[in-house]
């Protein structure tokens, strides 16, 4: 596990093995849920709800492993009393999956996930076309499918970075809390790129606890 701290909000990035990428990839067909693209800011065509299947995949351990380890070891937000008491295991539980693939010129928008607590990002696929038009602009970056994340105002000063960007790579998983602003930049030409993008929920239980200790 790789924290990024850029800013105040952290970014854990862990690395999946390449079965467990394979296997991800695998469920990434339309075929296997419903279009949840009118629920979702992205200007991308293909975006599929894929709950149901994730949960199937021996993988999605390791995914939850990962949001349950972003809480204990790099932040637990306001409820570090519920890791010393020691009294519940399972603190999230994934609420919506669904998947992106991204051709020519799609992207997603700045947006956040606020009715998520922790939100988990996975790249399963990444194939980028290795001679494409880019569009030269004033950031002099290439269009790859940059994830970019955003907090707080632009300082005019230079002091203190409000925005940090990443090129993902396959088998790559980012972990962050679900106020964060992030969007991504286009791909070109002929490249595709699939994304699996998780919401991750206090149990009820978790916020039973969570609830008791705020009254004592």
């Amino acid at each position: 596990m790789n924290v990024i701290e850029p800013f105040g909000p952290r970014i854990a990035q862990f690395k999946l093995t390449t079965e467990q990428t394979s296997s991800l990839f695998k469920i990434c067909n339309p075929t296997k849920g419903e279009n949840f693209t009118k629920n979702l800011v992205g200007f991308i065509k293909e975006e599929i709800d894929i709950t149901d299947e994730l949960k199937k995949l021996k993988v999605f351990n390791t995914i939850s492993n990962n949001i349950h380890r972003y809480f204990r070891e790099v932040d637990s937000a306001f409820f570090g009393d519920v890791l010393k008491s020691g009294e519940i295991d399972n603190i999230f539980e994934c609420t919506k999956a669904w998947y992106n693939k991204a051709i020519a010129n799609e992207y997603q928008p700045i947006h956040d996930h606020i009715i998520a607590d922790l939100v988990c990002v996975v790249y399963p696929k990444i194939d980028l076309d290795n001679n494409p038009d880019y569009y030269y602009t004033s950031s002099k970056q290439e269009q790859k499918g940059q994830i970019n994340f955003k907090f707080g105002e632009r300082q005019i000063s230079g002091y203190g970075l409000s925005t940090i960007t990443i090129e993902p790579q396959e088998g790559d998983m980012f972990v962050f809390p679900g106020h964060l602003s992030h969007y991504t930049d286009p791909i070109l030409g002929d490249s595709v790129r699939y994304s699996i993008s998780c919401n991750f929920n206090y149990t009820n239980s978790a916020k039973r606890i969570f609830n008791n200790l705020e009254k004592k």
